[in-house]
């Protein structure tokens, strides 16, 4: 088992979408460096595409939303009462930053094998079109092993570059430091309380240090750029941090797969009816 297994668990096989689309390498760690590295096994296909897009509509729309809208297609004023409720961004900024974020999210929940507990942030966005501020990435598993429950957590931080840079590197390393906590904690639990409260009762009696000082503290960092990305990290990676796993993602056309799984998403709920 490497390092990056140890931490965040293997890289999905092809039973499952990032699977097929993505190869892992995980390069020889150092004390300053552990690096899972993800290229390009397959060409994106219409069907990765799409799966995107329903990932970026569940973490953009609550389910509320969604039934207003398919209760509203069809009628006259449809498209005016969709902006009304936009929760898309269309600033490409904050759409390269939202979508590398949920491509962490959903990453993660790939290596783990299962939904883990998180709050998806991105609903409750006052301003669509700029970014959200607090944890890009917080989600906490709770399972039972050997009839005795245990948990872990795991922060992450996103940026997507069109072209990788040292100080991209540099900023999630940072952000990640082995004396970083999570902020959100207490905002997942409060989230949680509103349909579980019983697993919100169980989280709340959990300490954030307390996690961390037991190793199961998670970090888990990502840049999304183009076919130089992995160089880049191993020769700029530097971080004290010795429970922090930094995935790269290279790909040919970055600003193009973003534009696409956003484009397939504003198609979607244009349709909602499809979903």
């Amino acid at each position: 088992m490497t390092k990056q297994e140890r931490i965040i668990g293997k890289h999905p096989d092809n039973t499952h979408k990032l699977g097929i689309w993505l190869s892992a390498n995980d390069l020889p760690h150092t004390d300053t460096k552990c690096h899972r590295e993800l290229t390009e096994l397959n060409s994106q296909s219409d069907e990765l595409i799409e799966w995107i897009a329903k990932k970026l509509i569940d973490h953009h729309y609550t389910d509320y939303r969604l039934t207003k809208l398919k209760e509203k297609f069809g009628n006259l004023g449809f498209d005016k009462y969709a902006e009304q409720h936009r929760k898309l961004p269309r600033a490409d900024k904050t759409k390269k930053g939202n979508g590398t974020e949920v491509l962490l999210i959903e990453y993660i929940q790939a290596t783990q094998k299962k939904e883990l507990i998180k709050v998806f942030k991105l609903r409750y966005n006052p301003n669509v079109d700029q970014s959200i501020k607090g944890d890009d990435t917080l989600m906490v598993d709770l399972y039972e092993e050997d009839g005795v429950e245990k948990i872990k957590m795991f922060l992450g931080e996103s940026k997507f570059r069109t072209t990788p840079a040292k100080k991209a590197i540099d900023d999630i390393t940072n952000s990640l430091s082995k004396d970083t906590l999570p902020l959100s904690y207490s905002f997942l639990v409060e989230e949680t309380a509103k349909t579980d409260e019983e697993l919100a009762e169980k989280l709340d009696n959990y300490i954030v240090q307390d996690i961390k000082d037991r190793g199961n503290l998670a970090f888990a960092g990502l840049l999304l750029s183009d076919n130089t990305t992995s160089r880049k990290v191993e020769t700029h990676l530097n971080s004290e941090n010795e429970n922090l796993v930094f995935i790269s993602i290279g790909l040919e056309n970055p600003v193009g797969f973003i534009n696409s799984v956003f484009a397939k998403a504003e198609e979607l709920i244009s349709n909602p009816e499809e979903l």
